[in-house]
């Protein structure tokens, strides 16, 4: 069984060929597929997919490259969110190795 555990299905680059690719995953053998949330305004997106693609499923966070433009409130948000729609992970959220700036980069603030 293979799961592709971190799949931004959501992003705009599979909007002409998202059933597609969703396909293509099926067919090489990948039986599950996980979107990971990056901020707030797409948990509804990500849970979409999951009703869309029934090999989807979701999980909900917000990603540490956006922390920085999200408020307070959208923590609550997560929180509701998780109760109510039960994500099958919280995602995406800690450390990412991925920033342009290296003053930045959480593996150098540890």
């Amino acid at each position: 069984m293979l799961i592709d555990t971190h799949c931004h299905l959501d992003a705009a680059e599979f909007n002409l060929d998202r059933d597609e690719v969703v396909t293509a995953a099926l067919q090489s053998g990948v039986s599950g597929i996980v979107v990971p949330a990056v901020a707030r305004n797409n948990f509804d997106d990500v849970i979409a997919l999951s009703k869309r693609y029934k090999h989807c499923s979701y999980a909900l966070g917000i990603h540490p490259m956006y922390v920085d433009s999200a408020e307070l409130a959208d923590l609550e948000v997560l929180e509701n969110y998780v109760r109510d729609y039960a994500p099958v992970a919280i995602g995406e959220i800690g450390l990412d190795y991925f920033l342009s700036n290296p003053r930045d980069n959480p593996e150098n603030i540890q």
